[in-house]
């Protein structure tokens, strides 16, 4: 059953504030570390490309993913409650001293930053987890198969197709269907 205007509160539901409060931090710092290492290990790579090639290839891609992740959950808090909680709805009849209260955002239908960091994020995720399947994969073919580093490269497209067609028809189809919600404790969405 819908309930038009019912959503879940944004604040004081399962945390009190002050946890709230060190939850937020606790995850921001994290991400800034997350941006840092991942930054340093993209740069190395713009530096001297050839240094990284296949089976280590790889974890190139994964550092893009996880610093984009990074940038997502960093942004999210700098946004506060803008992105993750939507306006209380308003009252049908006067409430007197009770007031209402604002809710966690659900569907990418009612905030677009929602969407974008939601699109940023689930990609991101869902790719960096196909690279490591494909660095997995790769070092196989290196270690046990004996494939050498142009064997590899040779079809690293197929890790390409596979790493990036496979999270982005995910992310569509997760938008498809509307299932966005705002996680008050992230700031990006789920």
């Amino acid at each position: 059953q819908v309930t038009k205007d019912c959503g879940a509160p944004c604040h004081s539901m399962f945390f009190s504030e002050n946890e709230r409060t060190v939850l937020k931090y606790w995850v921001g710092s994290w991400a800034a570390v997350c941006v840092a290492s991942c930054l340093f290990t993209v740069l190395t790579f713009m530096i001297d490309s050839s240094r990284f090639r296949y089976p280590e290839r790889p974890i190139v891609f994964l550092a893009i993913c996880y610093l984009i992740v990074g940038c997502a959950y960093v942004a999210g808090l700098g946004a506060g409650d803008s992105v993750a909680c939507r306006e209380p709805f308003q009252p049908y009849i006067k409430l007197g001293r009770m007031h209402m209260l604002s809710t966690i955002t659900q569907g990418h239908r009612q905030s677009t930053s929602c969407t974008v960091l939601f699109m940023a994020l689930y990609f991101c995720c869902m790719a960096a987890f196909a690279w490591w399947a494909c660095l997995a994969l790769a070092w196989f073919l290196a270690a046990g198969l004996k494939w050498g580093h142009e064997a590899i490269e040779n079809r690293s497209h197929l890790f390409h197709l596979v790493a990036w067609a496979i999270p982005a028809i995910q992310t569509i189809f997760v938008l498809a269907l509307g299932k966005v919600e705002g996680k008050f404790y992230q700031r990006p969405h789920h």
